[in-house]
């Protein structure tokens, strides 16, 4: 399963060499009608089949899903429909990772956590677990932890010059980063001890 809690509300579980065998019959087809016939069996199928192994599993998101059944089935040339079908494709099927972080960027779509219109914008500050706001100058812990969603990988060490209350190194806690805190106040850093022992996860 992946780091990120990419699995919304509902989802979908399709079987994965039922769906290749699927897209095999489809991805030289030159008939746009019999091709979204073939889409709107598949979709039927897809979202009522419940009975697949836990290793031939795929599983995704049912807003995501749709979204590119919908876009084959408006699709008006067949050049523009198979697009959508690779696209589809690649979304189930491909692991597209990269050197900076543990997304895989087949899957973007798969990612509501990661905010991409902004980094400083939040309604309210996470006071969960162990973040607290007792530390003058302290950021919200939503800053660090998209920059480390972002920017960094599962088990990457993550330096914070000046630890103040710690929320650089509870965000590494929970998403499985490694946290190094420094700070010149030592009472500040008994306490962090402290609070990071009462960080669950």
């Amino acid at each position: 399963m992946n780091l990120y809690n990419w699995k919304q509300k509902k989802e979908v579980i399709l079987g994965k060499e039922k769906f290749l065998d699927f897209y095999n019959q489809l991805k030289d087809c030159q008939d746009l009608s019999l091709l979204k016939e073939k889409i709107i069996y598949f979709k039927k199928w897809a979202l009522n089949n419940h009975s697949i192994s836990e290793e031939n599993a795929i599983y995704c998101s049912y807003e995501s899903f749709i979204e590119i059944i919908k876009k084959i089935l408006s699709s008006k040339t067949i050049e523009r429909a198979k697009h959508y079908l690779k696209t589809l494709y690649d979304f189930l099927i491909v692991e597209r990772g990269n050197n900076i972080n543990d997304i895989n960027l087949a899957r973007w779509r798969e990612y509501s956590e990661i905010i991409t219109d902004s980094l400083w914008i939040f309604d309210k500050r996470d006071t969960s677990g162990a973040h607290l706001g007792w530390y003058w100058g302290n950021f919200i812990p939503q800053i660090p932890r998209q920059l480390m969603l972002r920017y960094t990988k599962r088990g990457d060490w993550v330096l914070d010059p000046f630890v103040g209350s710690g929320t650089t190194l509870i965000e590494c806690r929970r998403l499985g980063r490694n946290g190094i805190g420094i700070d010149i106040n030592e009472e500040v850093v008994e306490k962090n001890k402290q609070r990071l022992l009462k960080e669950k996860l």
